[in-house]
């Protein structure tokens, strides 16, 4: 992945400086709490007085370092969070098929919604580390003029008990991993079932979902209980070989001061700084375990971003208005300014190459589609599928994601769709909320609705597959009739079996899929 923005950089240098004045600020406490304690046993008034000031000073300073680093540390993860989650999206808008031909939409939206949280709080905690051990030097230096064996002993303790919790974590990775797959698989049955809840209940296959579901849950389940038994001795050895090394450390000072090779101040000072020894090993233990997260989420996360997309080499502009559009695999033409009517049995395939939507493209008149600009020829050339996706949000939005249309011609276009009662059905009209891939409203009114938005703004050409399926008859033969009228004077082709959209058709072409292209059949001009 590309590296941090401009912004991210400043933000993550101000954390990591904050971060360390933190550590500094916290590690000298135990030895100004050591000079306190002797210059009040030597009844030194202006040295104890400057000390005192000392240690307000580094307190005050400590807070509100503390604070401000947290505030910026936020700051970050939702920021870089947020940038990933532009990112994401982007790529998978801009090169839907190639994503979808990469990784399963589920695994899109874990990656969107969880995996770049996990991303984005890897930069903190790296830096969260580098800083306590930053800190831990500064023990280690007064340590030196306290006691070279005492030094010596953090030097080589603090190091080897990182060092086993990082043996301890290595498996939590590819547990991490096998979880994250369990979970997108997870994810992307619950998403079938809630898409395709009708279907299932209409073949009594809902106990097969059920059971599909069941097994990827206890899967997840038991690749879950596996993490957690690594996170959980992740966190026993966060407490435990601290205390450890603490016992060890402070058991050393005391008989130090026993033998009297320690003063009394000297001792406190150590006793200080064993408590501020826990810091490097916890936040250790608190990296190893992001770092692991974060791995397997960025792993994730780069299969989206990096998922390779098809050239689009075409820069020819502006779109004809009023070309013969032809596939140049059936040899099919599909004549300018009119209605036609296409049954095929593969209408998904051929409708795609007659919008560019596979590798390989139709033509208008003696030019490929693949040769005009990409965004001009989007701007013209419409294509709605039999299951076209729908975003949550409001009416307007699902219409209208630009929001470059008035609401008049809303108002037009849900009207010739036949979803105007649709709308006034429901609560706040064209501000009413439509849950994500329409599950919110009917199937009838969910075709209904997509068939507007395929409207909308009148492009030059526009292919539908099956855009009233759902309709009962008499609503279709309306609906196709008001589309007509509608078009009238701009390319439109209509894959229907009905006769619904033949009754208004200018033209009408049988395609036999066994066929060679010279055997087409295209039927005449209905009058």
């Amino acid at each position: 992945m590309a590296g941090h923005s401009r912004t991210e950089k400043r933000s993550l240098v101000l954390y990591a400086l904050l971060s360390s004045i933190s550590a500094i600020g916290a590690a000298s406490q135990p030895w100004l709490i050591g000079q306190i304690l002797e210059a009040a046993l030597e009844s030194g008034t202006a040295r104890l007085t400057w000390l005192v000031s000392a240690m307000a000073v580094v307190i005050g300073v400590g807070i509100a370092c503390n604070v401000s680093r947290h505030v910026v540390a936020e700051r970050v993860k939702l920021r870089l969070a947020a940038d990933l989650r532009v990112r994401v999206g982007a790529k998978a808008a801009r090169a839907a098929s190639d994503v979808a031909g990469h990784t399963s939409p589920a695994h899109v939206a874990t990656v969107a919604s969880s995996d770049v949280e996990r991303v984005s709080s890897y930069p903190v905690a790296r830096i969260r580390l580098l800083s306590s051990v930053l800190g831990m030097a500064v023990v280690v230096a007064y340590m030196m003029t306290i006691s070279p064996l005492l030094a010596v002993l953090v030097v080589v303790g603090v190091p080897a008990f990182i060092w086993l919790t990082a043996r301890i974590a290595e498996p939590l990775e590819e547990r991490q991993d096998k979880h994250r797959d369990s979970l997108g698989t997870v994810t992307a049955l619950s998403a079938d079932i809630s898409q395709g809840l009708r279907i299932l209940r209409g073949l009594r296959a809902e106990g097969v979902a059920r059971a599909r579901l069941d097994i990827a849950s206890r899967a997840t389940e038991v690749a879950g209980v596996r993490v957690a038994r690594i996170e959980a001795l992740l966190l026993v050895s966060g407490q435990l070989l601290p205390g450890l090394f603490l016992t060890l450390l402070i058991w050393v000072s005391s008989h130090l001061a026993a033998s009297g090779q320690l003063s009394a101040a000297s001792l406190v000072t150590v006793y200080a700084a064993s408590g501020y020894l826990f810091l490097p090993i916890s936040a250790a233990v608190d990296f190893l375990g992001t770092r692991s997260g974060a791995r397997v989420a960025a792993r994730r996360t780069v299969q989206v971003l990096d998922a390779p997309v098809s050239g689009w080499a075409g820069s020819l502009a502006p779109i004809p208005s009023a070309a013969v559009l032809t596939d140049t695999v059936t040899g099919i033409r599909i004549q300018p300014g009119g209605l036609s009517v296409v049954v095929s049995g593969e209408p998904e395939s051929l409708a795609r190459r007659l919008t560019a939507l596979s590798l390989e493209s139709g033509r208008l008149d003696d030019t490929a589609l693949r040769d005009f600009d990409l965004a001009a020829l989007r701007a013209s050339l419409r294509y709605q599928g039999a299951r076209s996706t729908m975003f949550s949000g409001t009416v307007r939005e699902l219409l209208d994601p630009r929001g470059s249309h008035a609401d008049a011609e809303l108002e037009d276009v849900l009207r010739v769709a036949g979803a105007d009662d649709v709308v006034a059905r429901l609560d706040g009209g064209l501000d009413a909320q439509v849950y994500a891939d329409g599950r919110s409203v009917s199937g009838g009114q969910r075709q209904r609705l997509a068939l507007a938005r395929a409207l909308l703004g009148g492009p030059s050409y526009l292919v539908l597959v099956e855009p009233t399926t759902a309709l009962d008859a008499a609503t279709e033969v309306k609906v196709a009739a008001r589309v007509a009228e509608y078009r009238k004077g701009r390319t439109t082709v209509v894959f229907a079996r009905g006769g619904a959209f033949r009754a208004v058709a200018d033209h009408q072409i049988n395609v036999d899929d066994d066929a060679a292209a010279d055997q087409v059949v295209a039927g005449g001009r209905n009058e």
